[in-house]
């Protein structure tokens, strides 16, 4: 199957509050300066509390205007606060947090320094710091809206989408024409596999900002899961009308021409993509899978290859590149590519069924079905391809996974028997029962689509067989 890693509607990182305006050091190397004038304080209050100059500019405002008396404990306060936001944008995430730790002893009741410092802990990865802090900056301030979402951010990193989606409700209730906490919200709802709830926010993210060709794109992605490419081309036409530039776009119109197995198009865009970005993994996993349906495997493994490279967690390729060696015979080297791709996509019952079937055909079945039944124990949910797993675990029977088949719309119904039909014959193939597998893996051949591994693996098996 065309294997697809759906990217967040946009990169999504925690996020420090708007700087209302340290570091100790900062101040102790400016004491033998003169103290500055009324004028002069109040204008670099204003410029530390400013986004338009360099984060060295805020810094070094903010510590001249810390060199007055006449500063107030709430200013002082904010003016730590705005440090540690120029901190972090250089990425210098210690200093930051040091410079709000100074603001929340300044003033304990800075709810939006709380906030920055959980943004802080959060980008170091100590979750359970970050946490706290953004229940702290709630507490102190249930209105501000960006701990709401930076702790909806952090919960749904955790699983828990409930939690993520009312911080996200409350967000919106709070800033109700900010359209990225929309895509925020969109994002969870996908995550829940809510997708109607999903497109309906970025319906209204597109609505307040119909000019961001991203949001076209995101919302393209959710109508291709939904099986509408019709909707999807047009929001990527939109896209690359908006942003011409956007090689996002036309990477993702190539999978959507790829599922409309319009393959000319879908290599013109790919093309495209890489044109504009030669970097971007994802187009080069696209144009492996057209090198797969044009027969040309070499190519076809250059592709995978250079995506992991340029993305070492990009677990698409490394299915596609494991189905290439399985292909070729090498099951052990298939393994090694599934594994991985385990690792990285927990809940793909299609990786769990290639590596038990890499790990059978190298010898191994015994210790595969073990593994099987470990890593899938809730397959038995009936959802495709849920009753595959049953089959190989011996707890289901070739008619019962064709009749599984026969579910979802014409499409998927289309899709599900062939991949029954390799699957089955598959376990034929290794019961000895060649003459069942043959005429399954001709099946399989006939009705998969070319970009499928089902197709691929069903054509080697062939070949194999007729040696």
């Amino acid at each position: 199957m065309i294997s697809r890693t759906i990217p967040p509607p946009t990169r999504r990182r925690f996020r420090s509050g708007s700087a209302a305006c340290g570091r100790g050091w900062l101040a102790l190397a400016l004491l033998g300066l003169a103290a500055p004038s009324p004028a002069q304080w109040k204008s670099d209050l204003q410029t530390c509390a400013g986004a338009s100059l360099s984060p060295e500019e805020r810094r070094e405002a903010c510590t001249r205007a810390l060199q007055s008396d006449q500063l107030s404990t709430v200013d002082r306060a904010v003016t730590y606060n705005n440090i540690g936001v120029a901190w972090k944008a250089q990425g210098d995430l210690d200093r930051a947090i040091a410079a709000y730790d100074r603001a929340i002893a300044t003033d304990p009741r800075l709810g939006n320094a709380y906030n920055n410092r959980g943004a802080a802990f959060g980008a170091k990865g100590d979750l359970g710091s970050a946490l706290r802090d953004f229940d702290q900056a709630i507490a102190l301030d249930p209105q501000l809206a960006q701990a709401h979402r930076n702790r909806a951010l952090l919960l749904q990193s955790r699983g828990d989408l409930e939690g993520a989606i009312k911080d996200l409700d409350e967000a919106i209730r709070l800033e109700p024409r900010t359209a990225q906490i929309y895509v925020e919200r969109a994002g969870a709802w996908e995550a829940k596999g809510d997708l109607g709830k999903a497109t309906a926010d970025l319906n209204e993210s597109i609505r307040l900002e119909p000019e961001r060709a991203e949001l076209f794109v995101a919302r393209g992605v959710l109508w291709d899961r939904q099986h509408d490419t019709t909707h999807s081309i047009a929001d990527y036409d939109e896209a690359i009308r908006l942003n011409p530039l956007l090689a996002a776009a036309y990477n993702d119109r190539c999978n959507t021409w790829l599922i409309k197995e319009a393959y000319n198009r879908a290599a013109e865009d790919c093309n495209e993509a890489l044109k504009l970005d030669p970097d971007l993994a994802q187009a080069h996993f696209n144009r492996g899978v057209l090198w797969v349906v044009g027969s040309d495997f070499g190519k076809a493994k250059d592709e995978f290859d250079q995506a992991i490279r340029l993305q070492p967690q990009f677990a698409p390729a490394y299915k596609s590149r494991a189905a290439l060696n399985f292909d070729d015979g090498r099951f052990d080297a298939a393994q090694a590519d599934l594994a991985q791709a385990a690792r990285l996509l927990r809940s793909d019952p299609y990786v769990r069924i290639w590596l038990y079937l890499a790990q059978a055909r190298a010898g191994h079945a015994d210790a595969a079905a073990r593994e099987l039944g470990q890593s899938v124990a809730d397959a038995a949910n009936g959802a495709w391809p849920g009753p595959v797993v049953q089959l190989y675990l011996g707890r289901s029977d070739p008619g019962s996974v064709f009749k599984a088949a026969q579910q979802g719309d014409a499409r998927a119904q289309a899709d599900q028997q062939c991949e029954a039909a390799f699957y089955v014959g598959e376990w034929h193939l290794l019961r000895g029962e060649n003459g069942q597998a043959l005429r399954l893996f001709e099946d399989a051949q006939r009705t998969c689509r070319k970009s499928f591994s089902e197709s691929g693996g069903a054509r080697a098996e062939l070949d194999r067989m007729a040696r």
